[in-house]
C-alpha cells in the first residue's frame, strides 16, 4: 500500500511539475528579479545588506552596481565569521550545517546549507526523482530499493556549534518517511566514513537487491560496478542480477565518455536524468530526453552569466536570463540563500536553446590548456576523445589531459593524454592518436592553427595508465568518493606527473617556463 500510494503521489505530481517549468519559462526575466529583490529585502539587516546599501536595492542594476563578483576566496571573510558564531552576517541568523567540496578551482570549500538553501536542494532532489518516475513509471521505481551513491552521512562538529559533512549525505538524512525505506545503502552503510570500506560494504548489499534506480557520478558508480562483479564472479552483465532496472541519475562529470562501458558492464543502456547540482545551489536538470540541461527558475536562485572573454576583466559584463545568447560560452554566478551573493561558481555554460534556457556544462574556469596559445577547454577534449573511442572501439575508465613542455632537446612542446582504458583501441595505437589530433584541429582552430606542420606544437602523445592508477592518485590524495573529481584538462603537469609517479613511470622532466 505504501508503494501504491507513493506512486500515486509522483504519477500525481509529474504533470504539475511540468506545468510549473513551462510557466516558469514564460515569466523567467520576472521571476529571476523577484527571486533577486526577495533574496535582498530578506537579507538588508545583515552586515552583507548594510555595507552593499540593500535597502536603496530596487532593480537588478542597482544591485550590480552595488555588489561585484567574487569567487570562494573573496567571500571566505564573511563565511569564517559565520562559522566563528557571528549572526547576521551573509544571511540572517546562523547556519549550523555547513558542507565540505572537494573544490576544483579553490582547493577545498566549506559552505553554509541554510534552512532555506536546503529546501532549495531538496527540490532539485524531488524534481530529479519525478523525472525518474516518469521515464520508469513511478510503481516499477518504487518497486524494489534505490541506490543513491553519494557521501558519508556522518556529520563532524567543527566550529562554534557547526555540523560539516557531504551534501548528498545531508540530503539522504533528511529524506522524508515514503522513500526513508527505499534508500540504498541504508543509514549503517552510508554512515561509514572510509570510502573504500563504504563502497565495499555498498557492492555487497546491492549484489543481492532488485535496484530500480541508481544515483551518482558515472566514474564512482563504475567503481561499484567493479566491486559487484567481483562479488559476481559469473561475467555476466550485471543487468541480469537487476533486471528491473530502469533509471540513472547522474550529474558531476559528462557520461559522454563513459557511455559505452557502462552499457556494456550493464549489458543494456538505461534511461538517464542528468543533473547540475554545486554544493552552491542546485542549478538545473534535464527535463527532457535530449537537448541540454533545464535552467531551474523556481528554486530561490539568481542567476548571472559572465561572457567567457570578460573574466578578469575591470568591469565584465553580467548578463541575466534575459540577455544571454545561445552557443557562447558563460561563467555562471549565483545569489542564494545561503548567503552567497554573485558568487562565482567556476563552471562555464553554454546556453543550447531558449523558452524554455536549456544549458550544457562545457567546462570549468580555470580548467583548460593553454600553454602554446591552442586555449582547449574541457568540452573540446571530452568530444574529442568521445570521438576518438567511437572510430576506434577503445573504451575509457579514466583521463586527463595536460601540457608536455618544450625541452633542450625539443623546442616544441605537445599535449599529453593520459588515459586508463576498458577496453584499448583496436587496431595500432598511432591511429587512435591521430583521431584525437585530427578530431581537436576539427573542434579549436588555435589548436589547429599551432598544429599546422607540426610548427607551433607537435602531435599529442597517448600515456597508456595501468588500471587503477587514477583511483590509487585520488586514494593517495584523501579524495575518493562521490564529491571528488580529476579534471579533465589542466594547464600544468602536477597532476599528470602525480599520475606517472603512481604508476611507476618518468614523469615529465622539463618544468614548465618561467611566466614571462
Amino acid at each position: 500500500m505504501i508503494t501504491r500510494g507513493a506512486a500515486a503521489v509522483l504519477d500525481w505530481m509529474v504533470p504539475r511539475r511540468r506545468q510549473a517549468w513551462e510557466d516558469a519559462s514564460r515569466r523567467a526575466i520576472a521571476i529571476q528579479e523577484r527571486t533577486l529583490l526577495d533574496l535582498v529585502g530578506h537579507a538588508r539587516r545583515t552586515v552583507v545588506g548594510r555595507d552593499h546599501g540593500f535597502d536603496d536595492i530596487r532593480t537588478v542594476a542597482d544591485y550590480q552596481r552595488r555588489v561585484p563578483l567574487r569567487d570562494y576566496i573573496e567571500t571566505k571573510r564573511w563565511l569564517d565569521r559565520t562559522f566563528a558564531g557571528e549572526p547576521d552576517v551573509a544571511w540572517p541568523g546562523r547556519a549550523r550545517f555547513w558542507v565540505k567540496t572537494s573544490g576544483t578551482t579553490a582547493g577545498d570549500k566549506v559552505l553554509p546549507v541554510t534552512a532555506e538553501a536546503f529546501a532549495s536542494h531538496r527540490r532539485g532532489g524531488w524534481d530529479a526523482l519525478l523525472l525518474a518516475a516518469e521515464r520508469a513509471g513511478a510503481r516499477e521505481l518504487l518497486g524494489g530499493p534505490l541506490l543513491f551513491l553519494g557521501g558519508c552521512t556522518r556529520l563532524q562538529a567543527m566550529g562554534d556549534g557547526c555540523h560539516v559533512g557531504d551534501l548528498s549525505g545531508l540530503v539522504m538524512r533528511r529524506l522524508p518517511p515514503g522513500l526513508r525505506g527505499r534508500y540504498s545503502p541504508g543509514p549503517d552503510i552510508s554512515a561509514i566514513p572510509d570510502w573504500e570500506t563504504r563502497i565495499e560494504a555498498v557492492a555487497a548489499l546491492v549484489a543481492g537487491q532488485d535496484l530500480r534506480l541508481l544515483s551518482g557520478m558515472p566514474s564512482w558508480m563504475l567503481i561499484l560496478f567493479e566491486r559487484v562483479a567481483r562479488l559476481n564472479g559469473s561475467g555476466r552483465a550485471l543487468g541480469e542480477r537487476w533486471p528491473n532496472l530502469k533509471v540513472f541519475i547522474h550529474g558531476g562529470v559528462s557520461f559522454g565518455p563513459y557511455r559505452d562501458v557502462f552499457d556494456e558492464r550493464l549489458g543494456r543502456p538505461l534511461e538517464r536524468v542528468e543533473v547540475y547540482p554545486a554544493s552552491e545551489g542546485f542549478v538545473a536538470l534535464q527535463t527532457e530526453r535530449g537537448g541540454g540541461l533545464t535552467l531551474m527558475l523556481d528554486y530561490g536562485i539568481f542567476y548571472e552569466f559572465v561572457p567567457f572573454e570578460d573574466l578578469g576583466t575591470a568591469a565584465p559584463r553580467r548578463l541575466t536570463v534575459a540577455d544571454v545568447e545561445l552557443d557562447r560560452p558563460y561563467a555562471v554566478a549565483l545569489t542564494t540563500p545561503a548567503g552567497l551573493w554573485s558568487y562565482l561558481l567556476g563552471d562555464l555554460v553554454r546556453f543550447t536553446a531558449r523558452d524554455p534556457l536549456r544549458l550544457e556544462i562545457i567546462g570549468r574556469t580555470r580548467h583548460f590548456v593553454n600553454a602554446f596559445g591552442e586555449n582547449v577547454i574541457v568540452e573540446e577534449v571530452e568530444r574529442t576523445l568521445i570521438e576518438a573511442c567511437r572510430r576506434t572501439g577503445a573504451q575509457v575508465r579514466e583521463f586527463t589531459v595536460a601540457p608536455c613542455y618544450a625541452s633542450a632537446t625539443e623546442t616544441r612542446g605537445r599535449h599529453d593524454w593520459l588515459i586508463e582504458f576498458a577496453e584499448p583501441p583496436r587496431g595500432l595505437d598511432e591511429r587512435f592518436t591521430r583521431m584525437l589530433d585530427e578530431t581537436l584541429q576539427q573542434l579549436n582552430t588555435d589548436y589547429r592553427i599551432k598544429r599546422a606542420g607540426d610548427i607551433g606544437m607537435l602531435p599529442p602523445r597517448v600515456v597508456t595508465l595501468p588500471v587503477g592508477t587514477f583511483y590509487a592518485w585520488m586514494r593517495s590524495r584523501g579524495k575518493l568518493g562521490n564529491q571528488n573529481k580529476v579534471p579533465r584538462v589542466t594547464n600544468d603537469r602536477a597532476i599528470a606527473d602525480g599520475l606517472l609517479r603512481m604508476a611507476g613511470l618518468a614523469p615529465e622532466a622539463a618544468p614548465a617556463p618561467a611566466p614571462a
